[in-house]
């Protein structure tokens, strides 16, 4: 039989979550799942993916709004009445809509704790936001859909591969199924959770927040999980896929243990498969040369993490070889790939997704002059 094992929410975009019993089941998702944010002052979102420091910061749910509490020591009450009467611009990932701003004794504490002038956000009662491809369906404060489905079973497969140990609330789940096959949600389209009807619409494409250790809070190292699920999750296009977006059709409460039903299948989407690994090769040294840089690295981690090792700033969004930000440009030597989108037109590569080949590499930062 296959059930609920485990639900959660994230009140606050990529802070803690909180495991529940059960929960109300809305259109938006799970009741109070993402209905906050971290922004930057003009609205645009702010996630773990730049700022992981976020995950350090655990939400606690009460009748007045919400509490947040840094290392048991710090805390600060977030009530839903002090925010903003007004609606303020707001972008999550393009997705253009409006919020409302927590109190400046709010912002101000979570601007101390990054070290940078944010806002946090409420979605409000009323969200004017709605998933992209769903107008009918409104959207809180998650990337791209309400609810993300994870398989123990998946999961289980995945770690048993993985040299790093994982945790599976590190990918962000809000039904954690149990009683299926290694993901056996590939083939479900349409199932049943109590009385509710999801529609299981697109398989979750991740980033590198999945890399953020939720002990340390610092990255696994070897672009782990992400490298190994490249080996049997990766699409044509280069995307890593864990989990499945769905949407709700109805409302209604979910517990931990209902029964799911699978009301109908879909044909599974492919992946590209590289197992077994090959042997993995003795690291090499390189000499990479960025700018007016010099320093030995090797040629088994992408060039992003052995930049960054050497306090040189790259842009980045993802970290997977999807947003296309930590583009530079190969003056000299060779690469690597690691996804098919890694190489560009006109010498330009994905710091992130590329490996360097040649013992000698001399790279270029593109300038928005270039573009």
């Amino acid at each position: 039989m296959v059930f609920v094992n485990q639900l959660y929410i994230h009140p606050i975009k990529s802070m803690q979550g909180i495991a529940l019993q059960s929960s109300e089941a809305l259109l938006t998702g799970l009741k109070h799942d993402r209905i906050f944010m971290v922004s930057e002052p003009d609205g645009s979102f702010i996630t773990a993916r730049e700022t992981p420091q976020l995950l350090q910061l655990k939400t606690t749910l009460n009748s007045l709004g919400v509490l947040i509490t840094l290392n048991h020591q710090k805390s600060i009450q977030v009530n839903y009445s002090d925010f903003s009467a007004t609606q303020e611009p707001t972008e999550v990932w393009g997705n253009q809509f409006t919020s409302h701003i927590a109190s400046i004794s709010v912002n101000r504490f979570l601007s101390e704790f990054l070290h940078k002038d944010v806002q946090l956000r409420w979605i409000g009662q009323l969200p004017d936001r709605v998933v992209k491809r769903y107008p009918a369906t409104p959207l809180a404060f998650a990337d791209g859909y309400p609810y993300l489905l994870l398989n123990t079973a998946s999961f289980n497969y995945l770690q048993q591969q993985c040299p790093e140990k994982l945790s599976i609330t590190q990918f962000r789940g809000n039904i954690i199924i149990d009683g299926a096959l290694p993901f056996a949600e590939d083939g479900w389209k349409t199932i049943k959770i109590g009385h509710i009807i999801f529609d299981l619409v697109k398989p979750c494409s991740r980033c590198v927040m999945t890399r953020v250790n939720l002990t340390t809070h610092q990255y696994y190292p070897d672009n782990e999980p992400l490298k190994t699920l490249r080996y049997f999750r990766q699409d044509e296009q280069g995307d890593i896929d864990f989990g499945i977006n769905m949407i709700a059709r109805n409302c209604g409460v979910i517990s931990v243990n209902d029964k799911i039903e699978i009301l109908e299948r879909q044909t599974a989407k492919n992946y590209i498969k590289s197992f077994p690994r090959e042997d993995i090769t003795k690291a090499q040294p390189c000499q990479v040369n960025f700018e007016s840089i010099s320093f030995t690295g090797n040629n088994q981690q992408p060039l992003l993490e052995q930049l960054e090792q050497h306090d040189i700033e790259i842009p980045y969004s993802c970290r997977t070889g999807i947003c296309g930000r930590c583009q530079v440009e190969l003056i000299e030597g060779d690469v690597v790939p690691m996804t098919q989108s890694a190489i560009r037109r006109n010498n330009r590569i994905l710091a992130c997704s590329c490996v360097p080949k040649t013992s000698h590499i001399k790279l270029k930062r593109i300038n928005q002059t270039d573009e």
